[in-house]
């Protein structure tokens, strides 16, 4: 049985995996079905954004001094550092963003690229924000 959480197999052709991926998704839109050829775990995430309204954005749950108590207090928080030295530079660095977030959903740290962090700004991707 493979890894539901493994996205690429061992020996499989990227590319190629890649296209199947692409191909699936455009099915899916179109009939919104998903066949054998994606993973559950990815399936059930299309599921899942096709009930959402695009030109909604996400609420924010916490703000401010809620944030930063839900903050501290959560388990997250003392990886938080090892976070940071492992993927902190790569996302500054490569114009990405590192975010994590709660089994909710809900972010709690959306650190990165200045220019990044700006745009995901405008889609309400911000600490405290349910996705």
């Amino acid at each position: 049985m493979a890894d539901p959480w493994l996205a690429l197999e061992f020996g499989a052709d990227p590319v190629e995996r890649i296209a199947q991926i692409g191909a699936a998704h455009e099915a899916f839109l179109a009939a919104g079905t998903t066949s054998g050829r994606v993973r559950e775990v990815v399936a059930r995430s299309w599921e899942r954004s096709a009930l959402l309204d695009p030109e909604t954005t996400a609420p924010v749950d916490l703000a401010d001094d809620a944030l930063e108590t839900y903050r501290a207090a959560h388990p997250l928080a003392r990886v938080m550092p090892l976070f940071r030295d492992l993927l902190g530079g790569i996302a500054q660095d490569g114009a990405h963003l590192m975010a994590v977030c709660d089994a909710a959903g809900r972010l709690l740290w959306v650190e990165g690229h200045p220019g990044v962090l700006r745009h995901a700004e405008r889609m309400n991707f911000v600490p405290g924000a349910r996705w």
